[in-house]
């Protein structure tokens, strides 16, 4: 019987991808409770556990676990079960806590409420309401690409959590797509995001020969429309990074053209005088391009032209 036991718990251990040692420290720790529940013990007795012969020795004492009664059995399948699956649980959380920063892979598991459950495989994450991009709809079984934003341990198994609408996202898909940035060539040095509609993706070259805005677009758009495919339509704006931040600002306001800047460094302010046929461009629909701009460089901007700087 001992064999056999031992054999079923080797199984169950496999399937849930827990090593053999850790394994048998759980069986071992079981016996010894089982062993201290049936003799009525406090102190801590030793296992020894042959692994070949499923021989079992408590306390030097060889022991046939046909001879436990129903309550140490009980105490015995109880103790191994928590440790098996507390091990699980280590193993989950180490697996993905060296992940956090990554883009992982699922498949859509279940809904509760608002939430996304997705199955990784080992493990299972939550992408909340807020994490995911307004209007985005979800299926069961579809199989989706996220932002890996943390890891906690808890009082059952770790908890996941996943995200498309970080800005962090929008640069590991721009890495994996260019492989100048994963390189080193071109570094994203800031991002401004709304997810779903617009990001600004501020890049510099540190190779004066490979350009930056045109290495990420790729030929024909390429390599940018795949991000904004992932994106579910999401308009991703190259813009040249400079460590000025007028030049900054003027690039960040492009296809417009900046016909002067009054920046207001210690009120983190900037007044930006555009030609009048240009206002509107400079502004975008809805004020998107200036304000993913002031996001860019940490600014409060105001556009204007100059009918309407005359005029007021």
């Amino acid at each position: 019987m001992n064999i056999e036991f031992i054999e079923a718990l080797e199984e169950m251990a496999k399937e849930k991808g827990i090593p053999r040692e850790d394994l048998y420290a759980a069986i071992r720790k079981g016996l010894a409770a089982a062993y201290q529940e049936e003799h009525g013990l406090e102190e801590e007795v030793e296992v020894e556990i042959d692994q070949r012969s499923g021989d079992i020795l408590i306390g030097g004492e060889h022991i046939d676990l046909a001879t436990f009664g129903r309550i140490a059995t009980k105490k015995a399948e109880e103790t191994i079960r928590q440790e098996i699956v507390q091990r699980r649980r280590e193993i989950v959380y180490n697996l993905y806590a060296t992940r956090v920063g990554e883009i992982i892979s699922g498949s859509i598991h279940r809904f509760e409420g608002k939430s996304v459950w997705v199955n990784l495989g080992e493990a299972e994450a939550i992408l909340p309401e807020p994490e995911r991009i307004p209007g985005e709809r979800y299926h069961a079984g579809q199989r989706l690409r996220c932002y890996l934003v943390s890891v906690e341990q808890t009082q059952g198994d770790p908890r996941i959590l996943l995200s498309r609408t970080r800005k962090e996202f929008v640069a590991e898909l721009m890495r994996l797509e260019v492989p100048e940035i994963d390189e080193g060539v071109l570094v994203i040095r800031a991002i401004a995001r709304e997810p779903g509609r617009r990001s600004k993706v501020a890049v510099e070259s540190l190779d004066r020969n490979v350009d930056p805005v045109g290495t990420c677009v790729g030929a024909g758009g390429a390599r940018v429309r795949v991000v904004t495919r992932e994106l579910s339509g999401e308009k991703i704006d190259l813009v040249r990074w400079s460590e000025d931040p007028v030049q900054l600002l003027k690039n960040g306001l492009e296809p417009a053209s900046v016909l002067s800047v009054e920046l207001d460094k210690e009120n983190r302010k900037a007044k930006v005088l555009v030609p009048d046929d240009e206002l509107s461009l400079a502004i975008g629909k809805g004020g998107q391009n200036v304000r993913l701009t002031a996001k860019l460089l940490g600014l409060d901007i105001e556009v204007t032209s100059p009918s309407e700087a005359a005029a007021a």
